[in-house]
């Protein structure tokens, strides 16, 4: 595992124009890889635990409905708002050592895009409302068909919007939007008021463990979320990306391709194209020209 650097000088007296320069860094990647699979290894056995806590919880509010105080119903969107917010934890996690191992295989399909961010925003809505927080969604009307991995998209759009949850502060409202962007391409933002970021820290704010020092300690997260929403939105063909000032709240912004925008010769009958969250190179780069 190795940094490269590409150096070219056209006027070299040895004639050598082009030289490239490799970093051996296997140590220090190896470790993070390894910290990935070891917390993957260890998250996977929550899945069982979770899905019956899930399930228990879904049996009391149907069984009970009505029938308990109003405190006790607030109780209980708590429960599952906060089963959601670890469900979405422990995907997070195993994703992120999927797309490090490339075994997280994209299935790209033709798909209405309102009804996916309605169908996303819907399920974590409930994470919402027991913050106080109002979801406002403005999507512009005949949109074209997208090409994109439902389930996987649908864990950028949870990221981003969870993001936002995290880091409102004080503001009650995150604001979503979509439309169809001067280059054609289907772009999805998600606004908050919050507490913003620090120009310093936008670089690595999409780097694997990556947490501002500033604010962890009061607010929760791994550092994965980011990180795996730019790997699977890059293997979608789109890009991803951060406008923010401090104290006044941060835009994320993502870009997918109407699926007739896809290459024709990679598409299987006009239906969908698999791709691997590593369509694109793995960059640990310290050096760029």
């Amino acid at each position: 595992l190795f940094d490269m650097a590409a150096y070219y000088n056209r006027d070299n007296p040895d004639k050598n124009e082009t030289m490239l320069v490799m970093f051996d860094h296997t140590k220090q990647y190896s470790q993070d890889d390894q910290a990935v699979s070891f917390i993957a290894l260890s998250v996977h056995e929550l899945r069982t635990p979770l899905t019956l806590l899930r399930g228990y919880i879904e049996v009391f509010e149907e069984e009970l409905g009505d029938n308990i105080s109003p405190e006790l119903h607030d109780f209980m969107l708590k429960m599952r708002a906060m089963s959601e917010q670890l469900t979405a934890f422990v995907n997070n996690i195993l994703n992120v050592a999927r797309v490090d191992d490339d075994q997280l295989e994209l299935r790209l399909q033709s798909e209405d895009w309102s009804s996916v961010l309605k169908s996303a925003i819907d399920m974590i809505s409930l994470r919402a409302k027991v913050r106080n927080i109002t979801l406002k969604c403005q999507i512009a009307v005949d949109l074209p068909p997208v090409g994109i991995d439902r389930l996987s998209i649908r864990e950028v759009i949870n990221n981003l919007i969870d993001n936002a949850i995290k880091y409102s502060g004080d503001s009650k409202v995150i604001e979503i939007k979509s439309f169809l962007n001067k280059e054609g391409l289907i772009e999805t933002t998600v606004r908050d008021y919050g507490v913003g970021v620090p120009s310093s820290v936008v670089p690595n704010l999409f780097t694997k463990f990556y947490r501002d020092h500033r604010n962890r300690a009061q607010i929760g997260g791994t550092g994965l979320g980011l990180y795996l929403s730019k790997a699977i939105v890059a293997a979608h063909g789109g890009t991803i990306w951060l406008r923010s000032k401090e104290g006044e709240g941060s835009t994320f912004g993502f870009t997918v391709l109407p699926f007739e925008k896809l290459a024709d010769e990679q598409k299987q009958g006009g239906q969908d194209i698999t791709r691997s969250a590593h369509g694109w190179i793995k960059n640990h780069s310290l050096y760029r020209r």
